[in-house]
Parts: structure tokens; C-alpha cells; sequence
């Protein structure tokens, strides 16, 4: 069990790690639980007016600690406990009236999910709140959220030259919110518009919010309005706007949270990589796989079957297309996957520039060390089938982006290496090297 009750989570990953060679021949691999559907839950949770229980199996993340520690800031009692078979977050919801005031600035640490719906759960006090980040979440763009919120009467000052830390000075006023509909971008991210929906029950009156932009990471929003629905939420689309009625968060006693599908995406890579069999479990249902069914549907085509759980590599593969406009986070494993098996084309990839490091750019560097050669178009990365990773001839810079160490690690297994940024896997998957065998 953790206490963070006193702690703020500072993430520092400066440290090099050395990999070596492993062999596998089958691998239990268990997925995280989701922590975009953890910390969508810990806000609405807070927001009910009772206790709610999050059950899980494996460890949560420092993303979700991160949102822990922040929600703790604001007077939320949060438990965590354990048994044997699983694990669970205990939440004592104050309401839609019931966050006090912190006592030192809200940090947010790596977390894009979590800033961005906190910055529109504070907006909703009648004080200032600072919230910040560490240094890869600072140098993150807030524009489209921070927008909207001055569009609805909200004051958001910048403190220094980088984007965090942000104070933001509330409340709403309904004649702000009523005087014409919010104009929201999520051409880059629909963290924006997820924070609107779950801050919408903290709004005087109800919200008409008009999408600006083709809209990314759709299956993210979609996951928040199904929750806040579930839960009480009048939520709809009409074309190019969202209405939002008034409503109070009703959760239940428990709420099972799923398995983060993404994180398949490291297994099937292993996978291909070592020949080896995994037997993969906590794979969600597929209402909350967020857009990564790409992985299960076109597993054969990259080289592995996909069989009740268990992965294992067979010799065929072919070259296909991959849009990643609603699962961006895919696009390091898939692309060191699809170089290894049939090769292939990945779109809709331009919002990957704006993840914790421009994942795009750094997924090219990071093949190029190990001698993949990808070609972006500029709309487009286009990979080489067949291809024989090598193994690195220098130190790899993470970038503080996890998915990009964790597909390095996974690399090395197999061609060893050292990369920098020690621990970054603990972001989202805490028992990563611990099902490598390597700690």
C-alpha cells in the first residue's frame, strides 16, 4: 500500500539503465489496469455524494497517483488496499460543492489526463489554484483547454515562460457559459473536451460546447460521456456540438476498472521478437478497449496468432495499413512490430506530436538505432517489411516518454543496450521489467 496523503509525486527519470540479453520461451503477461478509465473514475468519484470502490488486478501507475495525490489536495479521501487476488482504490466523495482549498499548488506530475481534467475541476472554485507538472508535462501545450476555460468566464494566468505552472481563478458565472457555445479544439487531443464533460457537473446552469477541428483520440472522449452517462450525465452530440445538462455523478458501490489494451502492444512485440508464446490476460471487453482492437483484429497480419489469451508468432505476415487516429499511443511498439514482420503504413499520426516527447520524431530516432529504417511522408510512416533490428551503438535518450523506453527495453531484450530515463515504465506499467525478468 502507498500513502500519499503527504507526498507529492516528483518524477525524475535521469538515470541509465543497462539492459541485457534475455531469452523467452513463454511469458505471463498481465495488462495494467486502464489508467485513462483510473483517473476518469477517481474524478467522478469525487464527485458522487457517497463511497465508491475501484477494483482492479495488477498496480497502478504513477499517472494514477499523480491524480490520487491532486484529488488528496483537494480534500478527497482516497484508500487504497490490497488481497490477494486484487487490489482497490476506496474513494469518500464530497459532491459537486465539496473540494476545499489546497494548501500548496496542485501537481500533476507526467500526467497529460490528469491536468487537463483538473484544470477544469478547479475552474469551479471560488479561489486561485496554481497547478503544475514535471518537465516533460511543462513543456506540453494547454492552449485548446486554456481557451475555452477564459471563453467561459474563467481567469488562467501563466506564471513563468514555460506552460506550467497555470493559475487558474473561478468560478463559472452562468452568464459567461450562456452567452454563446464553447469553442473547443481537440484536433490535437480530446483531453479538452473529457475535462468539460466531467467538470460539467460542477457548471450553474447547462453548456453547449461546438467542436472546432477534426477531432483525435475519439474513442477517449466517447469512454468519458458513456462514464458520466452511466453515471447520471446528459451528455449528447448534435453534428458538431455537444449539449451538457446539469447533473450530480451517481456512481456505484464498485466499479470493476479494465485492462489497459494498449499495453498489449509491448506483448505482441515480445512476441514476434523472441518467438516466444505469452499468455496474455486481463484483456478488457471490448466497450473499453480505446480504439487498441487494431492489435487483436489485425494480429495475423503482423505475424502472431491470437488464440483465447495466448500469443504466439507464426511466419506469416503482410503489409497492411494502420490509422492511429483514435489509438496513437500505439505508434513506437506497432512500429518496431510492423518492421520486424509485413511492413506497413501507419495515418493518422499527426497528434502524436504532441504526446510527452513528439513521439513521432522520436520513434524514427529511436528505430534508427537499432537499424530500422522508416520513411515519413508527411502524413504518413511508411516501414519496410523483414526488417533485423541491431543492436544500439550508443546510449538511447527516453525522452521521458515511457512508451518509447518501454519499446526500447523490449528491443534490448533481444540485442541489449542501455537507454536513459530508469524507471519510466512505473508512468503506466509498474511490473514491466518484472514480467521481462529483469528485476
Amino acid at each position: 500500500m502507498r500513502d500519499l496523503q503527504n507526498e507529492s509525486v516528483d518524477l525524475t527519470f535521469s538515470e541509465v539503465v543497462h539492459i541485457p540479453k534475455v531469452s523467452f520461451e513463454s511469458v505471463d503477461y498481465s495488462l495494467p489496469p486502464s489508467k485513462s478509465h483510473l483517473i476518469r473514475l477517481l474524478a467522478l468519484a469525487s464527485l458522487n455524494d457517497g463511497n465508491t470502490e475501484l477494483i482492479f488486478h495488477d498496480a497502478i501507475g504513477l499517472d494514477v497517483y499523480s491524480m490520487i495525490d491532486a484529488l488528496r489536495c483537494l480534500g478527497i479521501k482516497i484508500i487504497e488496499s490490497k488481497n490477494d487476488s486484487s487490489s482497490k482504490l476506496s474513494v469518500v466523495g464530497v459532491g459537486n460543492n465539496g473540494f476545499t482549498y489546497p494548501q500548496k499548488p496542485i501537481y500533476c506530475g507526467n500526467s497529460g489526463t490528469a491536468l487537463r481534467i483538473l484544470m477544469g475541476l478547479v475552474a469551479s472554485m471560488n479561489e486561485k489554484v496554481s497547478i503544475s507538472g514535471d518537465e516533460s508535462l511543462s513543456i506540453r501545450e494547454n492552449d485548446s483547454i486554456i481557451n475555452s476555460l477564459i471563453d467561459s468566464g474563467i481567469s488562467v494566468e501563466k506564471i513563468e515562460q514555460s506552460n506550467l505552472p497555470i493559475v487558474i481563478s473561478g468560478p463559472w458565472h452562468e452568464s459567461a457559459i450562456n452567452k454563446r457555445p464553447i469553442s473547443l479544439d481537440c484536433s490535437k487531443s480530446s483531453q479538452p473536451l473529457s475535462s468539460w464533460m466531467i467538470a460539467s457537473a460542477l457548471l450553474p446552469c447547462p453548456v453547449k460546447i461546438k467542436l472546432v477541428g477534426e477531432t483525435v483520440s475519439n474513442k477517449h472522449y466517447q469512454l468519458t460521456q458513456r462514464l458520466c452517462n452511466d453515471f447520471g450525465g446528459d451528455i449528447k452530440r448534435i453534428d458538431d456540438y455537444f449539449e451538457i445538462g446539469m447533473w450530480q455523478p451517481k456512481l456505484p458501490d464498485t466499479y470493476i476498472v479494465p485492462g489497459d489494451s494498449s499495453m498489449a502492444s509491448f506483448a505482441m512485440l515480445l512476441c514476434k521478437l523472441h518467438k516466444c508464446q505469452i499468455k496474455l490476460s486481463n484483456w478488457p471487453k471490448h466497450r473499453d478497449v480505446l480504439g487498441n482492437e487494431i492489435l487483436q483484429r489485425e494480429a495475423q497480419k503482423l505475424g502472431i496468432n491470437w488464440n483465447s489469451g495466448v500469443l504466439s508468432c507464426i511466419d506469416e505476415s503482410s503489409f497492411s495499413m494502420y490509422d492511429l487516429t483514435d489509438c496513437n499511443d500505439l505508434i513506437t511498439p506497432l512500429s518496431a512490430l510492423i518492421a520486424i514482420s509485413g511492413g506497413g503504413e501507419i495515418i493518422g499520426i499527426s497528434h502524436t506530436v504532441y504526446k510527452e516527447s513528439n513521439r513521432l520524431e522520436k520513434t524514427i530516432e529511436l528505430l534508427e538505432h537499432f537499424g530500422l529504417e522508416l520513411a515519413f511522408t508527411g502524413s504518413s510512416l511508411v516501414i519496410e517489411g523483414g526488417q533485423t533490428p541491431k543492436t544500439p551503438n550508443e546510449l538511447i535518450n527516453s525522452y521521458n516518454d515511457h512508451r518509447i523506453f518501454m519499446t526500447a527495453v523490449i528491443l534490448m531484450t533481444k540485442f541489449g543496450g542501455s537507454i536513459l530515463g530508469k524507471g519510466l515504465h512505473t508512468i503506466a506499467d509498474v511490473n514491466f521489467l518484472v514480467r521481462l525478468g529483469l528485476e
